[in-house]
């Protein structure tokens, strides 16, 4: 929640384009396409990290000189029911429960008499209704913010980080009632604009209410908190004009889908903030290819394994 930040997300918000193509051939490996277009600062944070590595082959405008808008390409063939990465950040300073996850199963299956396939994909949903309500207030409406949305912001984060420490029990409620007189008697009487001008003094006054009385020893522990829970907000405010579009090929026939459309043999979907900011947003899909020849071969394999066995019983009993 850093001054710049803030001033950068209510004025100068930027749009970037997430456009993937996963396609799937009949054994069960898929390619995945995915293009990225949109402001460089955009494109290169950590709100959506940019598939990166050597098993993806990369196309990028990036290092171009100034431009309007770039572009980022990366294509990558994955084996047979072989993970998706839920995350494509590989650094070491956001915490993973801060980042933005997209849980993939593509799964393949031979029964011999069908062959299955089916797509779940899951975008965690940032529960922002449960956290701070007029923070989703704030994203339905850039332009129209809430009176009052960042103090409450502000506020849940002091609130859960001392919630999350392991403070003692008879310790926990004094802090609590010394936040809560610091933001009746003077957070509460801030104006949002001063709020944003001077956040930085504000959230360090806050986080000296919370820990000064705590024992030092859970200085680190807190103070991992709360950055991990402001890295979650950092990252939930900078997707706010981040359209996403996903396109799924399966072999065999459809069976399901909660596509938006379908052309072809092709499935779409697309989706925005407002999509998962509370809950998370699902795809599904499921195709088959059956094999009746298969079926009439195992039928009459069965039918002459019971009737050799049925004799073989007959035959004994009999001797």
């Amino acid at each position: 929640m850093k001054k710049s930040f803030l001033i950068i997300i209510l004025f100068t918000t930027s749009c970037v384009e997430h456009k993937f193509s996963f396609t799937v051939s009949p054994d069960g490996s898929y390619q995945v396409e995915y293009k990225g277009h949109g402001d460089k600062n955009d494109l290169t944070d950590f709100d959506f990290p940019l598939p990166l590595g050597v098993k993806w082959s990369i196309n990028s405008t990036l290092e171009n000189a100034e431009a309007e808008s770039y572009d980022y390409t990366a294509h990558r063939l994955f084996n047979r029911n072989e993970n998706f990465p839920s995350t494509f950040y590989k650094g070491d300073s956001i915490y993973f429960e801060s980042l933005l996850k997209h849980q993939i199963k593509l799964k393949h299956r031979d029964w011999f008499f069908r062959e299955t396939y089916s797509f779940n994909m899951e975008i965690v949903g940032r529960k922002v209704g449960s956290k701070y309500p007029q923070v989703g207030q704030f994203i339905l409406d850039t332009e129209n913010p809430p009176v009052g949305w960042l103090k409450e912001t502000l506020m849940y984060l002091l609130t859960e980080t001392l919630n999350q420490a392991d403070i003692e029990w008879n310790t926990r409620p004094i802090i609590t009632a010394e936040l809560h007189d610091w933001k009746k008697n003077e957070l509460g009487l801030v104006s949002d604009s001063t709020l944003i001008e001077e956040i930085d003094y504000y959230k360090n006054m806050g986080l000296d209410i919370i820990m000064q009385p705590a024992p030092p020893h859970l200085y680190n522990e807190m103070d991992s908190i709360f950055k991990s829970l402001e890295d979650e907000l950092h990252i939930t405010l900078d997707l706010i004009d981040d359209s996403f579009s996903f396109q799924l090929i399966l072999p065999g026939n459809l069976e399901f889908s909660n596509a938006d459309s379908i052309a072809g043999d092709t499935l779409f979907w697309s989706f925005e903030l407002q999509d998962y900011m509370n809950e998370d947003f699902v795809m599904q899909a499921y195709s088959k290819i059956s094999y009746p020849g298969r079926q009439k071969a195992g039928l009459f394999i069965g039918f002459t394994t019971i009737i050799i066995f049925c004799g073989l019983r007959i035959r004994r009993r009999n001797k």
